[in-house]
């Protein structure tokens, strides 16, 4: 089966995923190299597609990063990798020849799903889970309702029945909706209501949520301000990185010290997460507002939001956000990492969420009631109530909405409008990158030389990607050797010497130059030079090393 591009007319499983990536690299070797990075629990293969040319391949130039999958139930991120790699190459298939040169001595590499277990199980009709199939903590008891298909209609919904003990009744005017009761409900209209499902080692009394069969979030076991927590019944492991899947991750992302920036996918909201992470963030102000900058020059063309996570994205704003993968790119890698917040349901359904991450720890009944309606209006995304017999509870009632493609995800006709906008932010970032443009001058002044190497620095972005790369060492040096032939040679000068690191354009929106009325030079600037004076004759390699920007070489004749 040849390779045909992906337009995200629907969702993928996991084997579909990796027969797709395998194509891929088949059919376009030149552009393409497939790579198994890591396993599962359960053995699948986690994949890492580079693409670029041979040369890029080899740390020629700057790369960018792309990742999902994180958590398992967020399948846009997958598709949405995919669809934005399909647009690169089929612009190499057609002859982009600006984008050709481009990959030529640089890269972008792509995770496409970092959880394949728990991808593939919420395919098969699992319930509802975060990351990986970790199982249960040896001895941990679990007692009462576990989510499942019981109708065996391929999704997981709500399920009801009528008790006056209930919390929930039914809304007259929204028959699929249960309301909270009230104390001028009526006992006999009342519900429990909860997900479709059956109890576990169930003592034929107490009505009561099991624990999560499989708790972990990923996205808090990686090492930036890692420490232990449990928030909605999920934890964050053991230790940082005490999961395959984050080791994985973090292993393969340090390979690559020309990696400048980074996007990881996942839903839901709408928007671009941005540093800082926490009040007492690591990061200097001006990192934190190029970070900002450029997340909104890369939301162009898009109506995401901007949204730094400290103080505006808080779960818990007495809790900082803790073993975030984005934050670990940024406060680890000195890279500037950030989460794409995927489809949003509330506007979708014309609800605007000022504050979304506080929204799932205090939800507004009266903000929930319009997205239920909206969707209702889909017969495909919901199914009315039926009654069912429940092999414990005898008569219940199922039906509701189809979650993971409603609220977690969009509706398979909305997915393509989704992906195009993941695409258009991972192309943004890609022309941000540090890009290298090198000089030479020589000038002979009797039977010397005088050489000059001049690296310039034409990105947005700076070699170090972040002021927080040089300052922990995290990003590579910037330096220009000189190899000589035995018949050269150089007065006084060694033949390495190092330079700064070289700003980027985009530095000037938060240094020094950022007010237009009082506009000045920066402090450092995009340029240095090393320079030599030499005697002799024969042909001299120049090797530099320009940071996260990359490396290279010319020869040049004395």
């Amino acid at each position: 089966m040849s390779w045909s591009p992906y337009r995200a007319e629907r969702y993928l499983d996991y084997p579909a995923v990796e027969a797709w990536c395998r194509q891929l690299a088949q059919e376009f070797p030149a552009w393409v190299r497939l790579e198994e990075v890591g396993r599962t629990r359960e053995e699948r293969a986690i994949w890492l597609l580079q693409i670029g040319g041979q040369q890029a391949q080899t740390d020629e130039g700057p790369s960018l990063w792309l990742d999902a999958g994180t958590h398992a139930s967020e399948w846009t991120g997958i598709s949405a990798a995919l669809y934005t790699v399909s647009r690169w190459i089929e612009r190499l298939r057609d002859g982009d020849e600006t984008l050709a040169r481009w990959l030529a001595h640089q890269r972008i590499l792509v995770m496409p799903c970092i959880s394949p277990d728990g991808y593939q199980a919420l395919h098969e009709g699992a319930p509802y889970l975060r990351s990986s199939l970790r199982p249960p903590k040896e001895g941990e008891s679990r007692v009462g309702l576990e989510p499942s298909d019981l109708d065996k209609d391929g999704v997981v919904r709500w399920m009801r029945w009528k008790h006056p003990a209930g919390p929930f009744v039914i809304d007259p005017t929204l028959p699929m909706w249960m309301r909270h009761r009230t104390l001028d409900d009526d006992p006999e209209d009342a519900f429990f209501f909860c997900s479709e499902g059956h109890f576990l080692n169930w003592d034929g009394v107490c009505w009561s949520a099991a624990p999560l069969r499989h708790g972990i979030d990923l996205n808090r076991n990686f090492p930036g301000h890692w420490m232990p927590t449990s928030m909605f019944g999920m934890d964050a492991g053991s230790y940082a990185l005490s999961e395959q899947e984050s080791r994985a991750v973090v292993d393969t992302f340090a390979r690559f010290p020309s990696i400048c920036g980074g996007l990881t996918f996942h839903t839901y909201t709408g928007c671009i997460l941005t540093q800082p992470y926490r009040q007492d963030s690591p990061l200097k102000e001006d990192d934190i507002r190029l970070m900002e900058e450029l997340a909104k020059d890369a939301t162009q063309g898009t109506d995401y939001r901007v949204i730094r996570v400290y103080p505006d994205f808080m779960y818990d704003p007495k809790r900082p956000t803790t073993g975030v993968w984005s934050d670990t790119m940024t406060v680890i890698f000195g890279v500037p990492g950030y989460t794409v917040e995927f489809w949003d349901p509330f506007k979708e359904a014309g609800i605007d969420l000022a504050q979304p991450a506080a929204f799932f720890r205090q939800p507004e009944p009266e903000k929930l009631r319009p997205v239920i309606e909206h969707f209702s209006q889909d017969p495909q995304a919901v199914r009315p109530w039926d009654p069912f017999d429940h092999p414990q509870l005898g008569p219940v009632e199922i039906g509701g909405i189809d979650y993971m493609r409603t609220i977690r995800n969009p509706p398979e006709a909305l997915l393509q409008r989704e992906c195009d906008r993941g695409y258009r932010m991972a192309e943004r970032l890609r022309k941000a990158l540090p890009q290298i443009h090198l000089e030479t001058r020589l000038h002979s002044e009797g039977e010397l030389k005088h050489l000059q190497v001049i690296l310039e620095n034409r990105g947005f972005l700076p070699t170090s990607a972040l002021q927080r790369g040089e300052d922990i060492g995290a990003s590579p040096g910037v330096s220009v050797r000189l190899q000589m032939p035995e018949s050269a040679r150089s007065l006084r000068s060694p033949l390495e010497q190092s330079l700064h690191h070289l700003d980027g354009w985009g530095q000037s929106r938060v240094n020094e130059a950022r007010h237009q009325l009082y506009a000045s030079l920066p402090a450092r600037g995009q340029r240095d030079l090393a320079e030599w004076w030499l005697y002799g004759t024969g042909e001299i390699t120049v090797h530099w090393i320009a940071g996260r920007a990359g490396r290279g070489q010319m020869k040049i004749s004395i």
